[in-house]
């Protein structure tokens, strides 16, 4: 990017954003990847690209900017915000592969986005409240949503409705 094209991109951004909150979301997403990062032992077989993950922030914060424009709202919902944060993390691949790691790594960034998306609806919550006879059919369906996140169009807006939808279910299982 040459400085008249990110002088540009900053005067946009800070038109809808301050830079605190372009801070404060960069240093969320970059602890949920360095979380991600130890949680799962990616260590020696991939490494994180923190410079596609500022251009992922970058893409991040302007389709959030023209969605707040299009919209005319001032904020975006924690949904909205996890959705085209797993979308663009899907498009950009910010952890990428050491040469001749295991091809178990092959899909780290779906799994990735898979990570914030169950913890976006709650489903990494200890207090969760699953029903034991629901477990094989709860990861079956866990299984499903990788797929879709490794083949299918994952588009912001069909991330989002994977969340509105697990949101509605848990509420239609606390009814039960």
């Amino acid at each position: 990017m040459d400085k008249e094209e990110a002088r540009r991109l900053k005067e946009e951004l800070n038109e809808s954003f301050s830079d605190e909150y372009i801070n404060n979301a960069g240093l969320l997403l970059h602890r949920l990847a360095e979380a991600f990062y130890r949680e799962n032992d990616l260590e020696g077989h991939v490494y994180f690209n923190d410079c596609i993950f500022e251009y992922c922030l970058i893409d991040i914060l302007v389709d959030i900017a023209r969605l707040k424009h299009f919209h005319d709202i001032s904020r975006v919902n924690y949904v909205k915000f996890i959705a085209y944060t797993a979308s663009w993390c899907l498009k950009r691949k910010p952890f990428q592969l050491i040469e001749g790691c295991d091809e178990k790594y092959l899909y780290v960034n779906e799994t990735f986005a898979l990570s914030l998306l169950l913890q976006a609806s709650g489903c990494l919550d200890e207090d969760a409240g699953y029903y034991e006879e629901d477990r094989e059919a709860l990861i079956d369906e866990i299984r499903q949503i990788f797929y879709h996140l490794k083949y299918r169009n994952t588009n912001p807006q069909t991330l989002e409705l994977f969340l509105i939808g697990m949101r509605a279910g848990k509420k239609i299982r606390d009814v039960k």
